[in-house]
């Protein structure tokens, strides 16, 4: 599954667990889900990091590299 794809299947299941009227077994199932698409998006992350850090490793010579900050 995509990163893209996960996020917007974690957001269905932080929706669906948000509602009062979840069974216990669908939300422990839901729950459950969405740990494991957590931790999938964050390995994602973590290897798109590298390879980022792989290429600016390579151009630091050609290249000012300047910290970016999102916040």
């Amino acid at each position: 599954m995509k990163i893209d794809e996960s996020l917007n299947r974690l957001e269905v299941i932080t929706k669906r667990m948000g509602q009062e009227d979840v069974p216990l077994d669908e939300a422990l199932a839901l729950f459950e889900e969405g740990i494991t698409l957590a931790t999938g998006i964050k390995k994602s992350l973590d290897e798109a990091r590298l390879k980022v850090q792989k290429v600016l490793e390579k151009a630091k010579d050609t290249f000012l590299i300047e910290d970016f900050d999102l916040q």
